[in-house]
């Protein structure tokens, strides 16, 4: 009886000095007045799915989107560096930052990324396309040329991926969902 006491005891003042207390002096008065700051909280509602297929679905997609976020922040982050490095740069400048840009990417991420599935890319770029507010087809037009940009569209296209699609949050409401629930 005397640990849970103590336990309840614990818990109560942790919960009490956890949060913030931010003094200000009314205007009125020359008391001060106390304001507590919370964390923001987000709360989603108990999914309920119709079946035990469509429960299973959306858990894999989101083992999926855990898989494939570290890439897709990478890619976000090396597309960003890049638009910062080479604002002011010329043609030629530009060009030889990107390739040694994509020599890094290749060393690094190549056997990782072609050992996605079908369903893990059209993720990774859709995911790329939500971060960005930009499809990965203007991002390859834009970074290499628009005949590089075909051949991978065409590419792309021959494995179910569209690398043309605009990033529809109604569209995508799973996808969504599991991206505000991991903090996306």
């Amino acid at each position: 009886m005397k640990k849970y006491i103590f336990l309840l005891l614990i818990t109560i003042s942790s919960n009490v000095y956890s949060q913030q207390l931010f003094p200000t002096i009314s205007k009125e008065k020359d008391e001060p007045e106390y304001f507590v700051q919370l964390n923001e909280a987000l709360i989603v509602e108990s999914r309920v799915f119709k079946n035990d297929t469509l429960r299973y679905h959306y858990n894999q997609m989101k083992h999926y989107v855990k898989m494939v976020m570290p890439f897709a922040n990478a890619a976000v982050k090396m597309f960003n560096e890049i638009d910062l490095a080479t604002a002011d740069a010329s043609k030629k400048e530009r060009r030889r930052y990107i390739k040694s840009k994509e020599k890094e990417i290749k060393t690094n991420f190549e056997d990782k990324l072609t050992s996605l599935n079908i369903t893990q890319g059209r993720l990774l770029v859709k995911i790329v396309n939500r971060q960005l507010n930009m499809n990965c087809y203007e991002i390859v037009k834009e970074l290499k040329n628009p005949i590089t940009a075909v051949y991978y569209q065409s590419w792309a296209k021959l494995n179910g991926i569209n690398l043309n699609e605009e990033y529809n949050p109604e569209k995508n409401i799973d996808l969504e969902q599991i991206l505000k629930s991991l903090g996306y």
